[in-house]
């Protein structure tokens, strides 16, 4: 039997997009997966040849802007003439798509040209500036449309055209959930909003699928014999606005505790925070590594600032990945953290009330035991990517 095709669209390359991945890779054995991404010259690089490499069934058609570099500057003068008729056309959707992202005319070029010889049974957009050329390969095609929405695209930072940006993407959203089949949720907080404002038809499916990881990929924490307590935090990059300002001024008050700070350092951040001994700095950390570490820690901090919307509702990479390790949490107050919390049928950590150094002074040393930390890794298991996939694989039916 022949098997059904899938097209996965994406902005990003594939190490800046580990959803998209685990998707391709949990739905690979069942259909035939094409993906379209870009190639970026920057850490992602050997991470994206990596997940290439592993993944030979899959047919990647990567876009290389360098390469192309003809293209490129086209498309990136369809952006400026776009953001130059914005005012005029509020309501187009090409418009305001080709003035968002300079990536969607370009990714719109190379899905036409695919369509000649690929007729997928569905295409699925991973970020808002895949959105434009799936909804029309969609309506082009009569293929089913599903939309991933990882991130709520209205409440994240405006870089550029601030008087027209915010509009663009609620009309992108606004016209690309009237177009959806199937829309995937990363947190329960971007669904409700996205509930708010933007209406789908009756028969459109709507699903929150958590961004977890395997729980193969987590060990069982590790006894480590140690009078300190032992604190965690990642990021890709260690600076200023991540909530680690907390982190410096409980490092002052509290010799018992360790904190271990993961990423790339910002040196004009270290230079100006007044470190202290306490603080132990570490390189940023390929995934299983990082993982590994994570066993042999104690509480995991998720201090998200709350700077946009979308951070306050989105639910990060890191306190999944701090639950899943077992470890205790520690989450600042957003309501992606506090929903996600307060939805697991166990006690997996705690919402700050307080400063971080206050919370750490109140927190009963029991809950960090062997035995307490081995219990949290296994109920995480409930809502692993092997758990977790099945909402994906149920849309696809």
């Amino acid at each position: 039997m022949k098997q059904p095709h899938l097209l996965f669209i994406t902005t990003s390359s594939l190490a800046a997009n580990p959803r998209l991945v685990k998707e391709f890779e949990a739905l690979k054995k069942e259909f035939k997966c094409y993906v379209i991404n870009f190639k970026h010259q920057d850490w992602t690089l050997e991470l994206t040849e990596t997940i290439k490499s592993r993944n030979p069934e899959v047919h990647f058609i990567e876009i290389d802007r360098k390469l192309d570099v003809i293209q490129t500057i086209y498309c990136k003068v369809l952006q400026k003439i776009a953001i130059l008729l914005n005012n005029l056309f509020p309501k187009s959707f090409k418009i305001c798509a080709w003035a968002s992202n300079d990536k969607a005319a370009q990714l719109w070029f190379v899905v036409n040209n695919l369509r000649k010889t690929v007729r997928p049974s569905r295409v699925i957009a991973h970020n808002l500036g895949a959105f434009y050329p799936a909804v029309k390969l969609s309506e082009k095609q009569g293929v089913s449309l599903q939309l991933d929405i990882e991130d709520y695209y209205p409440g994240e930072a405006l870089y550029f055209n601030k008087k027209h940006e915010q509009q663009n993407r609620m009309y992108i959203m606004a016209h690309s959930f009237l177009e959806a089949n199937s829309i995937t949720y990363a947190s329960e907080g971007i669904k409700l909003e996205c509930q708010k404002h933007f209406k789908v038809e009756k028969q459109t499916e709507e699903v929150t699928i958590i961004n977890a990881f395997k729980a193969t990929d987590f060990v069982a924490p590790k006894s480590v014999a140690s009078n300190k307590i032992k604190c965690v935090w990642f990021s890709q990059h260690i600076g200023p606005n991540r909530g680690l300002e907390q982190v410096v001024e409980a490092a002052k008050k509290l010799d018992n505790v360790e904190f271990h700070l993961i990423g790339n350092n910002n040196q004009g951040f270290l230079d100006t925070a007044e470190i202290g001994e306490n603080i132990i700095l570490h390189d940023i950390m390929e995934q299983s590594k990082l993982h590994g570490f994570l066993a042999a820690m104690d509480i995991g901090l998720a201090l998200e600032p709350g700077k946009d919307l979308n951070n306050i509702i989105a639910l990060s990479n890191k306190i999944i990945a701090y639950t899943q390790s077992g470890l205790y949490v520690l989450a600042t107050d957003t309501f992606g953290q506090s929903q996600f919390l307060n939805a697991l049928k166990y006690n997996a950590g705690k919402i700050m009330t307080s400063t971080l150094a206050e919370t750490l002074q109140q927190v009963d040393t029991t809950i960090l035991s062997q035995n307490k930390k081995i219990e949290r890794w296994q109920n995480a298991k409930s809502f692993s990517w092997e758990n977790e996939q099945l909402k994906l694989k149920q849309l696809l039916k």
